[in-house]
């Protein structure tokens, strides 16, 4: 199992302590990067941060992750390995 959460403050605008992207992490509890796609991680971030997220400073690399940035500067960095076009009908593969 594998726990790739990383939070970059880097580009944090406001200098807190506890950025979104550090409460974003609370978002996934039971994380193992090895069973989730990207698709599922960012629909989690759309579901629980939708009023936060910086949808164009944002990215998702297929079998890589997803780099969620928040209005706020940081990035949520989430590793996601799992192959979603595997036959099982995911909805972003049909086609």
């Amino acid at each position: 199992m594998c726990g790739q959460l990383v939070v970059d403050r880097a580009h944090e605008r406001f200098g807190a302590e506890v950025t979104i992207a550090d409460l974003a992490r609370h978002s996934f509890p039971d994380f193992n990067c090895n069973i989730v796609h990207i698709y599922e991680v960012w629909a989690r971030l759309e579901e629980d941060w939708r009023f936060e997220l910086d949808r164009d400073a944002s990215t998702l690399e297929y079998a890589t992750g997803v780099s969620a940035r928040f209005k706020d500067g940081s990035t949520l960095h989430i590793s996601a390995w799992a192959d979603c076009c595997d036959g099982s009908g995911c909805r972003h593969c049909r086609g």
